[in-house]
């Protein structure tokens, strides 16, 4: 069990240190015990097409709770981060891989329906 501490000082000397603080909002909640740090599974995969709409994997490597960026790397890259809000609007590499399948099942459809057709 943690214990509690009571700290003595006055709510602008406090807000200078909270504002000082990579993220204030993390720290004031931390500090009134109400902060919860976002899940991430460790195998998270996200993905994203490129510039030439090849499709990469991006690979989560950590989260820092004080500048809200998760950490991640590809292709053998050094590590990278981008913001928490930017990785939560990534498709996830499982979703990505179930949309390819599920074209792929459409498009072999479509070609026995073509062919049925005599197209």
């Amino acid at each position: 069990m943690i214990n509690k501490i009571t700290i003595e000082t006055d709510i602008i000397s406090l807000m200078e240190v909270l504002n000082q603080t990579g993220n204030s909002t993390v720290a004031t909640q931390i500090l009134n015990g109400t902060y919860e740090e976002p899940r991430f599974d460790r195998s998270d995969r996200a993905s994203v097409p490129d510039k030439d709409g090849k499709v990469e994997q991006f690979f989560f490597v950590a989260y820092d709770k004080w500048k809200d960026e998760v950490h991640y790397n590809y292709k053998n890259s050094w590590v990278r981060e981008m913001s928490r809000e930017a990785w939560s609007k990534l498709e996830l590499w499982s979703v990505h891989v179930r949309k390819v399948m599920a074209q792929e099942i459409l498009n072999e459809m479509d070609d026995v329906v073509d062919t049925e057709q005599g197209f």
